[in-house]
């Protein structure tokens, strides 16, 4: 069925049990991460008022959901929300729009996140800011994930991103790639340095299964060490160009993205020659960011260069007419001063 049909045969069938739009986020309604340190998550959004990160479960063992308390804690969010009261950690959010939600249980926007070892030593990492570059507390995510399925929990279209620490040097992560895909999802994008090749990844990139994002955040290996701690560029470069010769003509799986960092790559020239380096070597995918701790600082008073690299990036890619996408705290700036 034709998502747009679907979408407004939804829409009727709400109406039609007399549901009224009211203020949600995709999140609120249908998230769950498995964050590190063993915490169960609603979302990953923290750089607005709210700080968000709603916890489910604090006191997750990475051998056994309890899933009952997980429903309970997601269905007490929901009821909240229906009555109007918006979590106190979501107040500010950019995500949260008025729908017709349903009253359903189900997730179809899972984020992997659990374990944080890597093999970049990037500047801008939480976790290296943290020191918290370890995998002492890494657990196999697939029976977890097995019993939500068994339970019919995740929709037949929903969304898997694997993160990390670094998504390819994870133990079990082919194993968890194929096991998703044998259980009917379609849609997993994968969050890499882009270090590590995986014949893995290639190979649902060709079946238009999954999608890569790498960080490349500039155009030069010198740059590219001095944030990364390592000296991979013509590495990652060289994957990138693999992984776009797997992608099926006119298919756009291949994301390369840069975050903008104070005092290093936040010029209009520096964004400029990435676009144009990662053009060359034949990607149509783009993604921009800023460092979640130099948003903290100056997401009150945002410097006028910084939104105008966005509206430059913004009106290159029209031009050239290629796909782009402001994550995060690179969205929350465009879309407020858009406004």
């Amino acid at each position: 069925m034709p998502k747009k049909l679907e979408k407004f045969l939804k829409l009727i069938n709400h109406l039609l049990k007399g549901h009224k739009k009211f203020l949600s986020c995709p999140w609120l309604e249908h998230g769950i991460i498995f964050d590190h340190a063993k915490h169960i998550r609603v979302c990953c959004e923290q750089s607005h008022e709210g700080k968000g990160r709603y916890i489910l479960d604090s006191s997750f063992n990475g051998l056994w959901i309890d899933i009952d308390k997980i429903i309970s804690e997601k269905n007490k969010q929901k009821n909240q929300v229906r009555q109007g009261v918006i979590p106190s950690c979501c107040q500010g959010c950019l995500f949260l729009k008025e729908d017709y939600w349903d009253n359903e249980n189900y997730f179809d926007n899972i984020l992997l996140t659990h374990w944080s070892n890597c093999n970049t030593r990037c500047i801008y990492c939480p976790a290296i800011r943290d020191n918290n570059l370890s995998d002492e507390n890494h657990y196999n995510i697939i029976p977890i994930l097995s019993q939500l399925f068994d339970k019919h929990l995740i929709s037949k279209n929903a969304r898997f991103s694997i993160a990390g620490g670094e998504s390819t040097i994870y133990p079990e992560f082919d194993k968890l790639l194929y096991f998703l895909v044998e259980s009917g999802i379609s849609n997993i994008n994968i969050n890499s340095s882009g270090i590590k090749y995986c014949d893995s990844i290639a190979e649902l990139i060709s079946k238009n299964l999954a999608e890569i994002v790498i960080s490349l955040d500039c155009s030069s290996a010198f740059i590219y060490k001095s944030i990364k701690g390592t000296d991979t560029f013509d590495v990652v470069v060289n994957n990138i160009k693999r992984y776009i010769q797997a992608q099926q003509i006119n298919e756009n799986r291949v994301i390369v993205k840069f975050i903008i960092l104070k005092g290093i790559n936040d010029g209009i020239k520096d964004i400029l020659e990435w676009f144009v380096f990662c053009k060359d070597l034949g990607v149509k995918k783009f993604a921009v960011d800023v460092d979640i701790a130099w948003y903290n600082e100056m997401k009150n008073d945002v410097p006028d260069y910084v939104k105008d690299m966005l509206v430059f990036i913004y009106k290159v890619c029209k031009l050239n007419s290629v796909h782009l996408d402001f994550y995060d705290r690179a969205d929350m700036i465009f879309k407020n001063f858009k406004k």
